[in-house]
């Protein structure tokens, strides 16, 4: 039965397989770039393409029908607001870094106990496109924060905010050959500036894509990669 109700859940936030595989797959920034991480000096910085807040909305009515009922109007009142703002979007957390199109039906679906008695919850995420070049962050985190206070909740429904404000970044692999591209240029600067005495070798560069957050609206995506420089007589070396 768990794997049935899992089975419809993941059909009904993706739509279908053939609809999914043409949605752009769009994912949570959950690293801020910190001195404990290692950048490489060839790496991609851009600005993220979404800022989110995930909320949650949830009802203590003692009735566990009527909690359910009241939750999916108000999700129904976030959709409807959302339509009509034309800057604000709706999403769900499909696992934990995965974001898909809210909708109202599936996230009932995801209802949870609350922290307290009688009481059912979900989360959802809203979100406000970041438009590259712009000097608007401040605008962005105020409208975000502005939005959840503009719904009155259905009953006795309560929405609020859940963490800190996240990025998303989308099909995040797109950029891969741009990084690799990076660090050729790099390497091939090293080479030039040193001669033709010295030659690059590579390690990891085939290693999967990352990002983490760099600033408030901004990402850095990179490939873990290392390289040595030696001498080209040399021709076998141990770290």
């Amino acid at each position: 039965m768990k794997k049935t109700t899992f089975a419809m859940l993941l059909s009904l936030l993706l739509g279908s397989t053939a609809m999914a595989a043409d949605e752009p797959e769009e994912l949570l920034v959950t690293t801020l770039r910190t001195d404990k991480i290692t950048i490489p000096g060839a790496s991609l910085r851009r600005s993220a393409d979404y800022l989110l807040q995930q909320i949650k909305v949830s009802d203590d009515s003692p009735d566990e029908k009527v909690r359910k009922d009241e939750i999916l109007q108000t999700l129904r009142l976030l959709e409807n607001s959302a339509a009509r703002s034309k800057d604000i979007e709706l999403g769900l957390l499909a696992d934990y870094r995965t974001v898909v199109p809210m909708k109202p039906e599936v996230a009932a679906l995801k209802l949870a106990r609350g922290s307290r008695v009688d009481t059912s919850e979900v989360t959802v995420c809203i979100k406000v496109k970041v438009i590259p070049g712009a000097s608007n962050a401040a605008a962005l985190f105020e409208r975000l924060k502005s939005f959840p206070s503009s719904i009155k909740p259905a009953g006795r429904s309560a929405i609020d905010v859940s963490g800190n404000p996240e990025l998303t970044i989308i099909n995040p692999d797109q950029y891969r050959e741009q990084v690799v591209k990076l660090y050729a240029a790099d390497s091939r600067l090293v080479t030039s500036a040193l001669g033709a005495d010295y030659r690059v070798i590579t390690r990891g560069i085939d290693r999967q894509l990352q990002w983490v957050r760099d600033g408030l609206i901004n990402v850095v995506i990179y490939i873990p990669y290392e390289y040595d420089v030696i001498p080209t007589h040399v021709t076998s070396y141990s770290r």
